[in-house]
C-alpha cells in the first residue's frame, strides 16, 4: 500500500492496489510523504469500503473537520467493538467523526442540546451506554473537556444504528421512543414509578424490545391461534394489569394503526402483574418490618 495523504501522526488515506483505504494507528503517518509505502506493522485499523458514495462524504468530512477527530472516532469503535463484541458499518466513522466535531463546538459556544430519550437508552441499551460511557472518556481526556452525559446517549445510538449485529439498527430511535412511550403509560396508568433495578422490571423491558421489534416489522400477528380462555381468565384475575394492557393497545393501534393479538394483550398483562407482585411483596414486607 502506497500513502496517498498524512492527516496526522496516526491517521491516513492510502492507495492499496485501485482501492482507496483509511489507515489508523499509532505513529503510522510520522514522517510519511505521499507515494511511501506504508509501514504495515504499524496498522490497527483499516477501512475499506468500495462505496464511492462513502469517500465523497469521507473526503468532504476531511475538508471541514480536525483530523483528530477521525483519530478519536476510531479508537472509539474500535474499543465499542471490544466491549460489545460487535461489528460496525463504515459509516460509523464519518457520522461519529460529524457528530463529535459538532459536539465539542457546541460545547465551546455553550450550546447544549438535551437528550430527551437520555433515560430509556440508558436502561434498555445498558451495554451500548457502557460503551459509549467509555467512548466519552476518550473524547474528554483527549479534547481536554467535559462534554455532558447527553452526549453519552447520543454516542451509543449512533453505536446501535450502525451495528451490522442488530437486525433493526435502522429502526432503533423509532423502538427506543415506543419503548419509552409504553413505559410512560405503564407507569401513569398504575401511578408507580418503575425500579430498573427489579427483576420483573428487567424482565418488562426484554418484553418489551421484542415487542416493539415485532411491531416495526410488522409481525404482531403472526404468534398463532389466539388463548380466548386464558384471555379471559387474565381479564377477571388481574383487572387493574388489563385496563394497563388496554391503554397500551389504544396507543398503538391509534399511532401505529397496529391492534395487538390476544396473545400480545396476554403475555403484557402478566408483565404487568408481575411488576404489580413485586410492588405489594415489598409493601407487605415493609409492612411486617413495622
Amino acid at each position: 500500500m502506497k500513502v496517498k495523504q498524512v492527516f496526522n501522526n496516526n491517521v491516513l488515506l492510502a492507495n492499496n492496489g485501485d482501492q482507496e483505504v483509511v489507515l489508523v494507528g499509532r505513529g503510522i503517518g510520522f514522517q510519511q510523504r505521499p507515494g511511501m509505502t506504508v509501514e504495515k506493522d504499524k496498522v490497527s485499523q483499516v477501512f475499506a469500503p468500495t462505496d464511492d458514495k462513502w469517500f465523497t462524504l469521507f473526503h468532504d468530512l476531511t475538508q471541514n473537520i480536525s483530523a483528530e477527530y477521525l483519530e478519536i472516532s476510531a479508537r472509539i469503535i474500535q474499543q465499542a467493538g471490544e466491549i460489545l463484541h460487535a461489528k460496525f458499518n463504515d459509516y460509523l466513522l464519518i457520522s461519529l467523526t460529524d457528530h463529535l466535531d459538532f459536539a465539542v463546538t457546541r460545547y465551546k459556544q455553550g450550546i447544549q442540546i438535551h437528550n430527551e430519550i437520555l433515560w430509556e437508552i440508558k436502561n434498555y441499551y445498558p451495554n451500548e451506554y457502557q460503551a459509549a460511557s467509555a467512548a466519552l472518556e476518550i473524547v474528554n481526556q483527549q479534547i481536554g473537556i467535559k462534554l455532558p452525559e447527553d452526549e453519552v446517549g447520543f454516542i451509543a445510538m449512533k453505536l446501535l444504528e450502525s451495528s451490522v449485529d442488530h437486525p433493526q439498527s435502522g429502526d432503533t430511535v423509532k423502538m427506543t421512543k415506543l419503548i419509552g412511550d409504553i413505559v410512560q403509560i405503564v407507569q401513569y396508568q398504575l401511578q408507580i414509578k418503575l425500579d430498573p433495578n427489579t427483576m420483573s422490571y428487567r424482565r418488562f423491558l426484554v418484553h418489551l424490545r421484542f415487542l416493539a421489534e415485532r411491531i416495526l416489522q410488522k409481525k404482531i400477528n403472526d404468534s398463532g391461534s389466539d388463548d380466548d380462555f386464558l384471555f379471559q381468565h387474565l381479564v377477571k384475575k388481574y383487572p387493574t394489569s388489563f385496563e394497563c394492557t388496554k391503554k397500551v393497545t389504544a396507543f398503538i393501534s391509534g399511532q401505529l394503526q397496529i391492534k395487538l393479538s390476544i396473545n400480545e394483550q396476554i403475555y403484557l398483562t402478566i408483565h404487568v402483574q408481575r411488576i404489580l407482585d413485586d410492588i405489594n411483596k415489598k409493601m407487605n414486607k415493609r409492612d411486617c418490618n413495622y
